[in-house]
C-alpha cells in the first residue's frame, strides 16, 4: 500500500561470519538500477558502452533459482546528452505488474514488456514524445503502477512532467505539471 511498513518475519538479523553462500552469479554490464523479483524471475538492466557515448542499454529476465538468462531486450542509447561521469547505464529498477514489466533506460526511452517472452508490447521516448531534456544524471524515475495506470516522471514539454498511461496500451490518460515547476 505504499505505507512504508514492514510485516516480514523470519528475516536474518545477522550475516554468518563466512558470509551468505552464493547459490548463483549471472555476468552483467554496467548500470545504477537495482534488480527486481517477481514470479520466479529477476528483472535486471544494464549497459555496454561502445565509442562516444553511445551503447547498448537491455533489459534482462533470469531465473530466479538458477541465474539463467531466459530472456534479453536490448536497444541502442546515446548517453552524448548526459554528463560523462553519469554515463554508465540505466537508473530505474525495472516495474513487473502481472504479465508485463516496464523498463525506464537513462535517456527516456520505456519499455513495455511481456514478463515471459521480453515481447515489447509497446514503448514511449520520453525526448521524442515529450520534448524532454535529459538532465545530466539521465532519466531515474521508475515507473509506478496504479490501479489501471504507470504514472512516470517525464519531464516533458506541454504540462508533461508527470504522465499517466494506461499500463496496457501505452495510450496517454493525461499529465500535469510544467517541466520547469
Amino acid at each position: 500500500g505504499r505505507r512504508g511498513l514492514w510485516t516480514e518475519s523470519g528475516i536474518v538479523e545477522k550475516f554468518p561470519e563466512s558470509g551468505l553462500p552464493v547459490l548463483w552469479r549471472t555476468p552483467i554490464k554496467a548500470g545504477y538500477a537495482g534488480p527486481s523479483v517477481a514470479g520466479g524471475r529477476v528483472f535486471v538492466t544494464d549497459f555496454t558502452a561502445g565509442s562516444r557515448l553511445r551503447g547498448t542499454e537491455r533489459a534482462l529476465a533470469l531465473d530466479e533459482q538458477t541465474g539463467k538468462v531466459l530472456w534479453t531486450r536490448e536497444w541502442e542509447a546515446s548517453y552524448g546528452p548526459l554528463s560523462a561521469n553519469w554515463a554508465i547505464g540505466p537508473r530505474a529498477t525495472p516495474t513487473v505488474d502481472g504479465n508485463r514489466v516496464y523498463i525506464l533506460g537513462a535517456t527516456g526511452a520505456l519499455w513495455c514488456l511481456n514478463v515471459e517472452s521480453g515481447e515489447v508490447l509497446w514503448e514511449k521516448d520520453y525526448v521524442r514524445d515529450y520534448k524532454t531534456s535529459l538532465p545530466t544524471w539521465g532519466m531515474t524515475g521508475a515507473p509506478l503502477v496504479d490501479g489501471s495506470r504507470l504514472i512516470c516522471l517525464v519531464g516533458g514539454e506541454d504540462g508533461a512532467k508527470v504522465v499517466a498511461f494506461d499500463k496496457m496500451s501505452g495510450k496517454e490518460l493525461w499529465r500535469a505539471l510544467p517541466a520547469d515547476s
